[in-house]
């Protein structure tokens, strides 16, 4: 057991001051996530279901693969792009991203009855999108905090909690006034206008830690290979499979299967907005507590809540039914993204902390490109979603068991303020310790 000592520079304001310049940078991160692939496509994506088929007449599978192709595109680009949010300044890199995703998606608008276009649209916008996610802007709030990076975090995540919350009745609202491609149009402003040149402009990483940077990447940080050789790491990323396998399924198809069973377009969205406020208060509580409670219970909690909740959507045929149900799913889904990069950081430190953050967010980006396609293709077969729903409901409740067996945090954090100047002690575990997790 080895502790390291790393004074803070003078002109460090502590971080549970809102004077401290850490949390500026934490609402322009915020922000970028609202505008980018994981909130604008994915919550616009299920509201579009019946207007393609109605233009084009493709079946929900058809129109759900496009879904697919884009979230395997963040898959297979989150690694890469992991690598690269760890050697090089990430604004910089989001960006150019962020532009390239709005112009993907405003390309929509131009969409022909030939499958082959909406595909490779889809393909186009998940490899743009795979640098708009939380990935980059998690990298630059971890250089800003310690102390209160739990809270950090939630923050930074609830951009797509937020836009979960108002985006399916605004979506619904302008494909019914001006129609689906002059809304792609509209969403596509979001990203070109709002997030590239906020993040290019404020999302800078903390120039303050660059004593403790160094120290990160030379000593505590763990190298990637050291990681996949740690079951803390397999855990999370089962974990993390299970719930993307439950939400993303149920995203994808929520509107068309509420309609379908008897609510109306408003009602669905209304719904959706449930789910999405839902996922935003849990984001926020449980980010907060990940800075005082372990965060394998809070893993644990926030599985059970999703598949209760999505076993019980999955039932329901009412809007009373429908909305307490998606208020519980919301609270337990609405955690997972505040988890992956807390939880990385805390065992495998700072060194590696992008790649792993892509390698945990491939998992979690296949699981999702192959729930909406089978619950779709299912669809197709039967008419219904409840089985499959079922099912995948109470795999992720199981999956929260495993979560209690993830071992205590290998990095963890303590302050002392010795003379009045704050410290961070990182205490790191050596040796044979990065086997034995």
């Amino acid at each position: 057991m080895a502790s390291i000592h790393i004074p803070n520079p003078p002109d460090r304001l502590v971080e549970n001051s809102l004077r401290y310049p850490g949390w500026r940078v934490v609402l322009v991160c915020h922000v970028g996530v609202l505008v980018g692939f994981a909130t604008v496509f994915i919550y616009s994506f299920s509201l579009m279901v019946k207007p393609l088929q109605q233009e084009f007449g493709w079946n929900r599978e058809q129109i759900a693969r496009a879904f697919s192709l884009a979230a395997i595109s963040v898959a297979i680009c989150s690694p890469f792009m992991g690598k690269l949010f760890d050697r090089f300044e990430p604004r910089k890199l989001i960006a150019p991203c962020m532009a390239a995703f709005g112009l993907g998606l405003g390309s929509l608008a131009w969409l022909t009855p030939h499958l082959a276009q909406f595909y490779a649209n889809a393909i186009l916008i998940g490899i743009a999108g795979s640098g708009t996610y939380q990935l980059g802007y998690a990298r630059v709030v971890a250089s800003w905090f310690e102390r209160r990076l739990g809270a950090a975090l939630s923050i930074v995540v609830a951009g797509s909690a937020a836009g979960s919350l108002f985006f399916p009745p605004l979506v619904q609202h302008l494909v019914a006034t001006y129609g689906w491609r002059h809304t792609y149009l509209m969403l596509a402003a979001l990203p070109l206008f709002v997030g590239a040149p906020l993040t290019l402009l404020f999302a800078r990483s903390s120039r303050a830690n660059t004593m403790r940077k160094k120290v990160d990447q030379a000593t505590v940080g763990m190298t990637w290979r050291q990681a996949l050789s740690a079951r803390s790491f397999w855990l999370l990323a089962l974990g993390m499979c299970c719930i993307s396998l439950s939400e993303n399924g149920a995203l994808a198809h929520l509107i068309p299967m509420l309609n379908d069973r008897g609510l109306t377009l408003s009602d669905a969205a209304l719904i959706g907005s449930i789910l999405g406020g839902a996922s935003l208060a849990g984001r926020l509580l449980l980010g907060w507590l990940l800075d005082y409670l372990q965060g394998s219970h809070i893993a644990a909690f926030s599985l059970l809540s999703a598949g209760t909740g999505l076993f019980l959507l999955a039932h329901a045929r009412s809007f009373h039914a429908a909305a307490p149900a998606a208020l519980i799913a919301g609270l337990g889904a609405g955690c997972e993204l505040d988890l992956i990069p807390y939880m990385l950081k805390r065992y495998f430190g700072l060194r590696s902390f992008s790649t792993l953050y892509g390698l945990i967010y491939t998992v979690f980006a296949l699981a999702g490109a192959i729930s909406p396609l089978l619950l779709g293709h299912i669809y197709d077969a039967t008419g219904s979603y409840t089985s499959i729903l079922s099912i995948l409901s109470v795999i992720t409740a199981a999956a929260a068991l495993c979560m209690l067996t993830l071992p205590q945090y290998r990095y963890a954090r303590h302050e002392s303020v010795p003379g009045g100047d704050a410290e961070i002690l990182l205490t790191v575990q050596t040796g044979a310790a990065i086997e034995s997790n």
